[in-house]
């Protein structure tokens, strides 16, 4: 039964925004979400906000991607009085909302503390969840401080946070992320396509996304040419002055440092010695056989979320998740299940 209302409930909010994003309705919370969103984070335009909302409607809360993801679970989906501390990251609109929907699709309870720079959607969102049905009003808290008594926790944040939360909830099941990012392994043939979806994987959330390729990996003597030309496409939506100040700032930086490097007006490909580059930066690193590609997957797999190629993540499918695909390859709601 739980299951069933859970299903129902969710893939209801997402038509709600779905039909929000299409113009077939307004809606006072979310464009009052989106206005405080803009205002607080500078980098969450209005375009960006719309790109995660839509990504959400499609792979997360789509009635028949919850019924498959969900299938397997059977009647280990019951309500539950376990709460669930969640730890929200802020890098990107609406990153921690694949963990408030792993707990509450679990039948635990939520107790939500957000990221000052993303703390507007997501309450939204729930507010018109509440709507279609008062019974998830009880099931979660936001809270403004780290939760203390919690049974369960999903934590996201840097690498610093990381350690916090690992010593603060030493006792407690836990899983917790740190940085990670991703990369795309190119040859010379890929189509204008292929490329075309490969913009996608970088620009989308001006790259801060752990999701997001922020390096290239290439065959020696790669020629840049086309790769710029299709970038080049991308320049309108990284109008941003944060964004754009990044790049001018890495640029200086490369020019004082006489390093080797491509302006592509709105960014810049160079070697960069660390994994991942910085904003603005596409950080691009030359291969000469299979066994360096290798090697380099293997001293940064710690640190690697997607690698975007022919042969694993599909070009322009990094920033579009579906619902049974977890961050770091951990299956936070086995996980909660298994812990309950």
């Amino acid at each position: 039964m739980y299951k069933e209302v859970f299903i129902r409930d969710f893939s209801s909010l997402g038509t709600t925004i779905d039909n929000f994003l299409q113009g077939v309705v307004n809606n006072t919370l979310l464009n009052r979400a989106f206005d405080n969103s803009l205002k607080l984070n500078p980098l969450f335009t209005i375009f960006m906000q719309t790109e995660a909302l839509m990504a959400i409607c499609k792979k997360f809360l789509n009635r028949d991607c919850l019924n498959n993801w969900l299938a397997p679970y059977g009647k280990q989906l019951t309500e539950k009085e376990i709460t669930v501390g969640i730890i929200m990251a802020g890098n990107l609109p609406l990153v921690g909302f694949h963990d408030f929907l792993v707990v509450m699709a679990s039948g635990c309870r939520a107790e939500i503390k957000l990221s000052g720079k993303d703390k507007n959607l997501l309450p939204a969102l729930f507010k018109i969840l509440c709507r279609i049905n008062p019974y998830w009003r009880e099931r979660v808290i936001f809270i403004e401080n780290l939760p203390e008594k919690i049974d369960l926790l999903l934590a996201t944040g840097s690498e610093e946070s990381s350690k916090l939360f690992e010593s603060k909830y030493k006792e407690v099941p836990k899983i917790v992320r740190g940085s990670r990012s991703s990369i795309a392994i190119l040859n010379r043939d890929e189509t204008v396509d292929e490329l075309r979806k490969l913009s996608d994987d970088i620009f989308l959330y001006f790259g801060m996304g752990c999701r997001s390729v922020s390096t290239l990996l290439v065959p020696a003597g790669y020629n840049y040419n086309s790769l710029i030309e299709i970038f080049s496409e991308r320049e309108q939506t990284m109008k941003n002055e944060e964004y754009l100040g990044a790049y001018k700032y890495q640029k200086t930086i490369a020019i004082m440092h006489n390093s080797w490097y491509i302006d592509g007006g709105f960014y810049i490909l160079r070697e960069y010695p660390d994994f991942p580059p910085p904003m603005g930066v596409i950080s691009v690193l030359t291969y000469k056989n299979a066994g360096q590609i290798d090697s380099f997957l293997d001293s940064n797999k710690s640190h690697l979320q997607c690698v975007v190629s022919r042969a694993s993540t599909k070009f322009g499918e990094a920033q579009y998740p579906p619902v049974d695909e977890y961050a770091d390859g951990i299956n936070s709601l086995e996980f909660l299940l298994n812990n309950i």
